[in-house]
C-alpha cells in the first residue's frame, strides 16, 4: 500500500476523472494535490474528505484528499502561502502539508519558515 501521494493536478474539475481512476485503484490514505482551482461547491472524490488551505486564495490551489476513517487533525497554518496541513495517523503519526508556491511569484524565507511554528 502507498499510503501518500502529491500530484499537481493543474485542475481539480479537469482532470476529476483521472484522480477517480488514481483512488480507486491505489490504497492512497493521502493526497497532497496543488493548483485545484476549485470551484463553489466542488466536492471530492467518494470516500474521502477535501481539507482545504488555510492560506492564500480560496480556490483551493492546495488541498489534501484524506479518505474517509483515516485519523486525522487539521492544522491552523498562519500563513500566506497557498497550503493546507494536517497531522495524519497512518502506520506511524505523520505531519502533512500540501503547498503550492506559483512559479512566479518571489517567496520569502520568512513564508516558508511560518511553516514550521
Amino acid at each position: 500500500m502507498d499510503p501518500m501521494t502529491q500530484w499537481n493536478i493543474c485542475g481539480f474539475r479537469s482532470n476529476f476523472e483521472e484522480l477517480k481512476l488514481l483512488l480507486n485503484r491505489s490504497e492512497l490514505a493521502v493526497v497532497a494535490l496543488q493548483e485545484c482551482r476549485l470551484v463553489e461547491g466542488q466536492l471530492p472524490p467518494r470516500g474521502y474528505t477535501l481539507l482545504l488551505l488555510q492560506g492564500g486564495s480560496p480556490r483551493g490551489e492546495a488541498v489534501l484528499l484524506i479518505r474517509n476513517g483515516t485519523r486525522f487533525s487539521e492544522i491552523d497554518l498562519k500563513t500566506g502561502l497557498h497550503a493546507a496541513a494536517a497531522i495524519i495517523s497512518l502506520e506511524k503519526t505523520l505531519t502533512v502539508c500540501s503547498l503550492y508556491l506559483p512559479p512566479n511569484s518571489p517567496v520569502l524565507k520568512l513564508s516558508l519558515a511560518e511553516l514550521f511554528f
